[in-house]
């Protein structure tokens, strides 16, 4: 039962390879973490270190081993006979408190940061502790990698803390480098800008002529021409003998006798 603890942990993540910077960490310590209550499983590393340092603050333990394990993943710590000595050092029966985040995004840990960080928060708790660091390289065989473990084990006293995480491995990091730049890299076809303007050619103005022409708007331009004359010529000849014609027609005068019958015996006889 004590091996699947890391499995189940793990197993909350969605994908073995979410990320391919990503990195596991795991801290558990014989001191019970209060505020251990996080449940994403895959945090940015700004925000699962801020974690790390609020659990670190109050200097819990009197040991403290940190360690590094060169090209380890989330899938690696899902098999317990992958990680057996990680998986036997969790759980132990004195272990009170876990701090498991399966995929942590960005650079791994900066362990001298994390040293420091460590023998502040105990000084000012009035404790003096020198914790261990160990780098486990991705190149080193698995009977190298048991001996470090074993190690490290014999600094686990009666108070300890333990923070391991994966750290991706150089060649990983810059195939995946070069990977996301051929992937990512976007193309973008140069836009064809054409702009309208207006033929001001014409009206520009020649480099020899440089003077100014002042003259008034009727002596530069000419707005009555020889046509528009005769055309108000006529047009006062029309209306005058149109003016003559309608006085002639208003003057006629016609008596009322013109239009009556002629009703005499005369008119009788010859009707007759």
């Amino acid at each position: 039962m004590r091996l699947q603890i890391l499995a189940s942990a793990f197993a909350l993540s969605s994908s073995a390879a979410a990320f391919s910077d990503s990195w596991p960490l795991v801290m558990f310590s014989t001191s019970k973490f209060l505020d251990a209550t996080s449940n994403n499983h895959i945090q940015m590393r700004s925000q699962a270190l801020e974690q790390v340092q609020d659990l670190l603050t109050s200097c819990p333990t009197e040991n403290y081993v940190l360690i590094a394990h060169e090209g380890v993943n989330v899938a690696d710590l899902r098999l317990s006979n992958a990680m057996s000595n990680l998986h036997h050092a969790i759980g132990r029966k004195e272990i009170q408190g876990k701090f498991i985040v399966p995929e942590v995004v960005g650079e791994s840990i900066d362990a001298a940061a994390i040293q420091d960080y460590i023998k502040r928060a105990c000084y000012e708790q009035a404790k003096k502790v020198k914790p261990h660091f160990t780098l486990i390289k991705a190149s080193e065989n698995e009977e190298e990698v048991i001996k470090q473990w074993e190690e490290n084990e014999q600094l686990l006293n009666d108070s300890y803390t333990v923070l391991f995480v994966g750290t991706p491995s150089t060649k990983t990091k810059t195939a995946t480098s070069k990977s996301e730049k051929t992937i990512y890299e976007p193309e973008f076809i140069e836009s064809l800008h054409m702009d309208l303007k207006r033929d001001v050619s014409g009206n520009a103005e020649k480099p020899g002529n440089a003077t100014r022409d002042t003259r008034g708007l009727f002596e530069k331009y000419q707005f009555f021409t020889p046509g528009i004359f005769m055309g108000i010529i006529v047009a006062i000849v029309l209306f005058s003998l149109l003016g003559v014609g309608l006085r002639a027609l208003a003057s006629l005068e016609v008596s009322y006798g013109a239009f009556e019958k002629d009703m005499g015996p005369a008119a009788q006889k010859k009707q007759q």
